[in-house]
């Protein structure tokens, strides 16, 4: 709801600044040519224009064209008697035109760039963040990161990374191993999610540009836990292995204990024999 007001309030701002900008050329106009002035009062209407660029970039044609016809009508109905003055108005409609026609051709180029970089990251099937170097705020992050950590996307954004990256150090290693150049990173970090659990992720820099560094973000939490159980598993049957070979070579060294003992009884009683026949045979 709040963020709905305030997208209002900026539209209805925008208007506002264009509508004043607009009405000062008008005015500015009127009062320049019922006092002979024609210097100055032209340039005036090119800041509506480059208002309408920045703000509506695919109104900004037919805007051109209407604040222009507006322009060289005034010029013809309060300076008819001045031919060449006519003429450099003729001149200034076909300049506000072409900086109508080329701005919004490159602002409209732009803005589709802009929108296709946006699909990118709200669909991508990573976790995607920005933050400033200096200051900390997280800039931009797409849903899929916001979701990975259990906020809504309006909760993240504006606030400071260390709401969720809560090792200072760690951060700034990273910063500085990015700052450095060395590609590629791939950095192991713990985040906190929005009920307190701690995540692990594996994130690396996409871009570094004007003190903010655009980042991915995989969650690899549930591989650790399958990689921490199979370890785990291992180490139990390892373990099972260990103990089962012990048990077997004890059960080894009694066999062959056994086995000697068993054969010193049949030496013992061999010789007994022997020596039992050879009483035997004597007189």
């Amino acid at each position: 709801m709040r963020e709905h007001l305030f997208d209002e309030f900026e539209e209805v701002l925008q208007l506002f600044i264009i509508a004043a900008a607009c009405i000062g050329a008008i005015l500015t106009t009127v009062f320049s040519l019922t006092h002979g002035i024609t210097e100055v009062f032209p340039f005036l209407y090119i800041l509506p224009i480059i208002l309408v660029v920045y703000f509506y970039p695919k109104r900004a044609v037919i805007f051109s064209l209407c604040i222009g016809l507006m322009y060289i009508s005034l010029v013809f109905l309060l300076a008819s008697h001045n031919t060449n003055l006519m003429v450099i108005a003729t001149a200034w409609f076909a300049i506000f035109m072409t900086i109508g026609v080329v701005a919004a051709s490159y602002a409209t180029r732009l803005l589709a760039e802009k929108h296709r970089i946006r699909y990118i990251i709200d669909n991508s099937q990573d976790g995607i963040f920005c933050f400033e170097i200096s200051g900390g705020k997280l800039i931009e992050i797409n849903t899929k990161f916001a979701m990975q950590l259990r906020f809504e996307r309006p909760e993240l954004l504006g606030t400071e990374i260390s709401r969720i990256w809560t090792d200072d150090k760690e951060r700034e290693r990273f910063v500085q191993l990015v700052m450095s150049g060395k590609k590629p990173i791939e950095t192991e970090i713990l985040l906190r999610a929005k009920d307190g659990t701690i995540l692990r992720f594996v994130i690396s820099p996409l871009e570094i540009a004007h003190d903010r560094i655009l980042c991915s973000a995989v969650d690899v939490t549930g591989e650790k836990i399958v990689d921490e159980e199979i370890r785990k598993t291992l180490d139990d049957l390892e373990e099972q292995v260990r103990a089962r070979t012990a048990h077997l070579e004890r059960i080894n060294e009694e066999l062959k204990a056994e086995i000697l003992e068993h054969r010193r009884f049949e030496s013992t009683m061999l010789e007994n024999r022997k020596s039992f026949r050879d009483d035997e045979e004597k007189p």
